[in-house]
């Protein structure tokens, strides 16, 4: 869960699961669900991002109970992006300890989410030893699964100018120059981020590469203050 239930005075997502250990929520056909425990997740990295996990149990009448583990990004802003470290990693990491099949939601289903599972995407590939394309083309066939998933991409780098008034000068006198950015493009940028934090953590790049990704960097805080 990548969204909290209010968000800036407006209701996200319906209260599907309760909030205090002890308490049970029931729903129709006779389904229960009940918080066990809470406890924030234990990242092994040093991170600002805060994830509440929620122990539940689940009751269908005439079945067993069954256990569930809910994890809640509470302070990732809605079309906005959190700060950019291993987070997103680091939670991936440990939701692929489970072999059973994971849900993941946010308010719409297609910013938050889309950024996580274009994330969890590229990472399933490093991990097959396959070639790392361009994250636009992971992006399209995405959204054949789950429209408008990363809202208002655009592709980043040095294709166009990621800070309000620059502009970037190219061949035959032809500039660009961006005028305004609107939040939904940051989550874009922030999937390229991540991916590029852990290429360098991993050494899966050469320190050659070191200057552009400190510039990208550096254009990426730029472009993402405020949201």
């Amino acid at each position: 869960m990548l969204c909290n239930f209010i968000e800036q005075n407006a209701k996200k997502c319906a209260e599907y699961f309760p909030m205090q250990e002890g308490q049970t929520l029931q729903f129709e056909d006779g389904v229960s669900v009940t918080c066990k425990r809470q406890e924030p997740f234990a990242f092994p990295i040093e991170t600002k991002v805060r994830i509440r996990v929620t122990h539940l149990e689940v009751n269908v009448s005439g079945q067993p109970p069954h256990s569930c583990s809910h994890y809640q990004w509470i302070d990732w802003p809605d079309r906005g992006v959190p700060e950019a470290d291993l987070a997103p990693i680091a939670l991936l990491a440990k939701l692929k300890e489970n072999t059973e099949p994971i849900i993941v939601h946010c308010s719409a289903g297609i910013g938050r989410t889309g950024s996580i599972v274009l994330i969890q995407h590229a990472m399933e590939l490093l991990h097959k030893n396959e070639p790392l394309l361009e994250v636009s083309g992971y992006l399209l066939e995405l959204r054949k699964q789950r429209n408008n998933s990363v809202q208002n991409a655009k592709k980043c780098a040095e294709y166009f100018p990621m800070q309000e008034g620059q502009t970037l000068q190219f061949e035959d006198g032809v500039s660009v120059t961006c005028k305004r950015q609107e939040p939904t493009e940051q989550q874009y940028l922030y999937v390229h981020q991540v991916l590029l934090l852990y290429l360098k953590k991993a050494k899966y790049l050469d320190d050659v590469v070191n200057p552009y990704l400190e510039a990208f960097t550096k254009d990426y805080v730029a472009a993402t203050k405020g949201f």
